[in-house]
């Protein structure tokens, strides 16, 4: 079973990477610039939450589960403004 801690430390973590995931799409749509290693690097941590969160999903019991699963919603939808703002800029 999924500890509180973990499900706390995982919420935490992810809710850090969205900002920083925030603050990346904020400059590249305000600026236009081209992705850039910053970009890449913050899309590769969402990535890597979201096998986290199925991960723990599987230990987790019904409470937890409804709680990562909120997750797994903000770190997709954030996943998915990313991509699209790169193929914008990239003219795909």
């Amino acid at each position: 079973m999924a500890t509180r801690k973990s499900i706390d430390d995982l919420i935490a973590k992810t809710n850090t990477y969205l900002a920083e995931a925030g603050e990346q799409l904020d400059i590249t749509n305000r600026n236009g610039y081209p992705v850039d290693a910053n970009y890449s690097e913050v899309q590769g941590k969402l990535d890597a939450m979201e096998l986290e969160i199925a991960k723990l999903m599987d230990s987790a019991n019904a409470q937890q589960r409804e709680q990562l699963h909120r997750l797994h919603l903000k770190t997709s939808q954030c996943l998915n403004d990313m991509i699209l703002v790169h193929n914008d800029l990239s003219g795909e």
